[in-house]
């Protein structure tokens, strides 16, 4: 067992919070950012004259210089700009790259615990866990597709609805335990469903009445956002599965699974920029985009210095997050990363509030304390022990049972794994 002491508890405890709070802050400031990057703007010649030469068209797509475009059967010059124009920085795919990079880090944290140069939590057994590497590889591109859904849902929504709307994970991983875990629901389960969808339910319909388009961002939609991130917890709750089925009988700690998924998604999702930037979809008639463009990403960031400070904050909240709720699950319970995660999402939305992100919707609050409570009811069996605690009902010892050194933090009463890295 670990021994600490009740400071070092407590700041774990708020280091956990405000990493927290920072991962979906950082990322959805700097979604609201604007900069100039690699993509220019088409100057037209004053003079058109008419044309029939068709072999001048270019129906690709593009960007060229000095190429002809027809226009009402008017032949006009096209010139490409050197002057570049500032528009805003809108790269998921980018920023998810940023979060694999604090899951890699996790790796070396993990080794500098291992070889006894950090002693903040408990050292890993001295028995060499015998796992292959490669099950990682399909939880990892789960985290990839997720990751990059959610990144793509929060530039559309609230940060504080994509907080809470993250909690449908578990109706998804239920009926996905089902299918491929053989799982029986037990009543408090599919009592905590429901009353997760009603919450679910009130955060649509508060973004859907009193939400409005985000004038910073140009794909501003906060229902449509809402959905996307509902549709990405349908394959975080495949992870989930996963890890139960086939990495959590392998007892890998949980810093060195974080690492290789890090790992394996940090090198998959960069490979893939490259055909990403060469797949092309038209905005409008003269406003082609990639469907991810790193290249304009990484010079935007290089001329934002604001910009930057977003994504470096982000890649070391992501780092210090997944290490200090691993150390509350170990130090504390699996409960109170439960409640501390409860606790950032009214963060989130006060600090929204405050900056003026967006205005005060009395369905949201509503909405999030039915989300909360249906979370209580579907991990009863873990929360059961502290009520009767409280009460006085049995020793205060049952909540340390809580703490488990798995590789998906789950409880010894059996609650579904929660997964081994955290979203932002």
């Amino acid at each position: 067992m670990v021994r600490s002491s009740k400071t070092e508890k407590l700041f774990i405890a708020a280091l956990m919070v405000v990493t927290g709070c920072i991962n979906t802050l950082s990322t959805k400031w700097a979604d609201k950012q604007s900069a100039t990057g690699s993509v220019g703007v088409y100057d037209k010649d004053s003079s058109c004259t008419s044309s029939n030469a068709s072999n001048s068209t270019n129906s690709t797509g593009e960007f060229f210089t000095d190429e002809f475009y027809f226009e009402d059967d008017v032949t006009c010059m096209k010139t490409w700009s050197n002057i570049t124009h500032e528009h805003a920085f809108d790269h998921p795919f980018l920023q998810a790259v940023g979060m694999f990079i604090g899951e890699v880090s996790c790796f070396l944290v993990f080794k500098l615990i291992q070889f006894g140069v950090c002693s903040c939590i408990a050292k890993p057994s001295k028995e060499k866990a015998d796992f292959p590497p490669i099950i990682f590889l399909v939880p990892a591109c789960c985290d990839i597709c997720a990751t990059s859904l959610m990144y793509i849902g929060l530039t559309m929504t609230y940060a504080s609805s994509f907080q809470m709307l993250r909690a449908a994970v578990i109706v998804f991983t239920g009926f996905v335990s089902m299918i491929a875990l053989k799982k029986r629901l037990k009543a408090h389960e599919w009592g905590g469903i429901f009353v997760v969808v009603i919450g679910l339910v009130l955060v649509g319909l508060s973004d859907t009445l009193f939400g409005k388009k985000d004038s910073s961002q140009s794909s501003s939609s906060p229902l449509t956002g809402d959905v996307i991130i509902v549709i990405a917890q349908v394959i975080v709750a495949l992870q989930m599965t996963w890890e139960e089925k086939y990495v959590k009988k392998y007892n890998v700690p949980a810093l060195q699974a974080v690492g290789w998924e890090g790992i394996f998604g940090f090198s998959i999702l960069t490979i893939l920029l490259v055909p990403f930037y060469y797949i092309h979809f038209s905005v409008s008639a003269l406003e082609p985009a990639h469907f991810e463009n790193a290249v304009d990403g990484l010079i935007q960031i290089g001329n934002n210095k604001t910009l930057l400070g977003a994504v470096l904050l982000n890649i070391f909240s992501i780092a210090f997050f997944n290490f200090a709720g691993i150390s509350v699950t170990k130090l504390i319970s699996a409960v109170t990363r439960m409640v501390l995660d409860s606790v950032r999402t009214l963060f989130i939305w006060a600090f929204s509030l405050a900056i003026g992100w967006q205005k005060f919707q009395w369905l949201q609050p509503i909405g999030f304390i039915v989300l909360v409570t249906g979370m209580v009811i579907y991990h009863w069996e873990d929360f059961r022990p502290v009520f009767a605690g409280i009460c006085g009902l049995s020793p205060s010892s049952s909540v340390n049972s809580e703490r488990e050194p798995l590789l998906v933090n789950a409880s010894s009463s059996g609650t579904k794994s929660r997964p081994t890295s955290e979203y932002p």
